[in-house]
């Protein structure tokens, strides 16, 4: 019997650590794993004195033990940031000659940017203080030039001017990113900026500028940078144009189709002077002309071998490409869309995902770095930061939302008090509003009562009394 309770117990354990062996990122105890280190990892990084130096000159605390650029390189990219493996000047070709981009940008642009934000959290000096700076300085303006750089090229940079006399920010300035590069150190920790304009370049400080990132990724530079929406388009982009010249020339070149002209015969061939003024006569015809010459002449057409192509789907095949990427629904770009009503909804949802997360990007930029400089530099430290809160992207007309608002009323799934605000009307009118407009209810008129039943009251309660109290 134990001869059997000991075959089973080996059994399940052979199945428990079979089992294990499937755990995803078992990870053994601290203490074993620097036991670990010490004993089978002799050679550590921190051996090697000159990359030591490296690491701990400028070393932050907290930056963890890991790099994202090899440290013997991060001495370049302190100075003179990060080298970019984007085609920034790319990029900004496809937005300013490739319309339908263009057009996809500045739609999904406008409708994260246009409807603005509002701010919630802390108190209320702070908040009020804050959005009277924010419409003094016409952020959404600047917003709109932000979300443009962060699509086209995945990064947006914008410059904190300050009076030199108060050191108060005076305006907010946006700078080209093709010229711009993030100075950082091989943990990730951003030193500041600098501009490759001109010579001697421009440095700014970490908080001299606020940089919006779109797309960023673990990768080397993709790090420090963000990614464009648009580099998966070069080479789609490439091939739709590269389509479009070449029709263009066909089509050119049939508008005035190419001739083989025979000119005489064996018996009788036309003479030099002769074959010379019928080549003028076919050489400077226009298009839609006739060419009257003397003389027997065979005229044939060389037909277009591009007939016989199929470039349908080749094209489709692009397009497609191209409007996944951008993931703009059609419909807002004049084209009607061949899809039924749930297919439209579906496509609309995952396209306003995109446009919160691009709000969502924006907003805790403006909390981490703007905002929290601004609150800083006016109210002190220890002051918490208002959140940004983005006003929905679509917002039905005013007769669609009445029926919806008004039902929910009549349900008593909500109070008028708060239907009225989502109509634009506020929680309760005063009095006086509503006696200018003649819309008080009528006050209930006291009935008379009879000077005998105010007797018989009177007389019932007095009696009443001392009853009472002998109880």
């Amino acid at each position: 019997m134990s001869f059997v309770a000991e075959k089973l117990r080996k059994g399940f354990q052979t199945v428990r650590q079979a089992v294990n062996r499937f755990v995803a990122q078992r990870h053994v105890p601290p203490e074993i794993s620097k036991k670990q280190i010490e004993e089978e990892i002799p050679v550590s990084w921190k051996a090697d004195q000159m990359l030591w130096g490296y690491v701990t000159r400028y070393m932050l605390k907290g930056s963890g033990a890991g790099f994202v650029t090899p440290p013997y390189t991060a001495v370049w990219e302190r100075v003179w940031g990060v080298t970019p493996i984007e085609d920034l000047p790319s990029y900004k070709d496809l937005y300013t000659f490739a319309p339908y981009i263009k057009a996809c940008v500045d739609v999904t642009v406008n409708m994260a940017i246009a409807q603005g934000f509002e701010l919630e959290g802390s108190e209320d000096p702070v908040r009020e203080w804050l959005t009277d700076w924010l419409e003094e300085h016409n952020i959404l303006q600047t917003l709109r030039i932000v979300g443009t750089d962060m699509l086209v090229f995945g990064n947006a940079y914008v410059e904190v001017c300050r009076d030199e006399d108060t050191g108060e920010v005076s305006w907010l300035k946006p700078l080209d990113p093709v010229h711009m590069r993030v100075r950082r150190n091989e943990f990730g920790d951003v030193f500041g900026y600098i501009q490759l304009l001109t010579f001697p370049p421009v440095v700014f400080t970490a908080e001299d500028i606020v940089h919006f990132r779109y797309g960023a990724k673990s990768w080397w530079f993709e790090w420090s940078y963000g990614t464009s929406l648009l580099r998966p388009l070069l080479l789609i982009q490439n091939y739709i144009d590269s389509l479009q010249r070449d029709m263009a020339t066909i089509m050119h070149i049939y508008t005035k189709p190419m001739l083989v002209v025979k000119a005489g015969t064996p018996e009788r061939p036309f003479s030099d002077p002769q074959l010379q003024s019928l080549m003028e006569a076919f050489r400077d015809r226009e298009p839609a002309t006739d060419v009257f010459v003397r003389g027997d002449v065979d005229v044939t057409v060389v037909q277009s071998m591009t007939k016989e192509v199929n470039i349908e789907w080749w094209l489709n095949y692009l397009l497609i490409q191209r409007s996944a990427v951008l993931g703009v629904p059609k419909i807002f770009l004049g084209e009607a869309e061949k899809t039924n009503r749930a297919t439209a909804e579906i496509v609309m949802q995952e396209y306003v995902t995109r446009l919160r997360m691009l709000q969502e990007l924006i907003g805790d930029t403006l909390e981490t770095v703007l905002f929290k400089q601004l609150i800083r530099e006016k109210w002190g430290e220890g002051v918490q930061v208002p959140r940004v809160k983005w006003r929905p992207v679509w917002e039905p007309t005013l007769d669609v939302k009445a029926k919806y608002v008004a039902d929910l009323v009549e349900k008593r799934i909500i109070l008028p008090s708060e239907a009225r605000p989502q109509l634009g009307y506020p929680e309760q009118p005063t009095d006086e509003a509503l006696e200018a407009a003649n819309m008080l209810p009528p006050q209930p008129q006291k009935a008379p009562v009879d000077s005998a039943v105010q007797k018989t009251v009177k007389h019932a309660l007095e009696s009443q009394v001392p009853q009472e109290q002998g109880e």
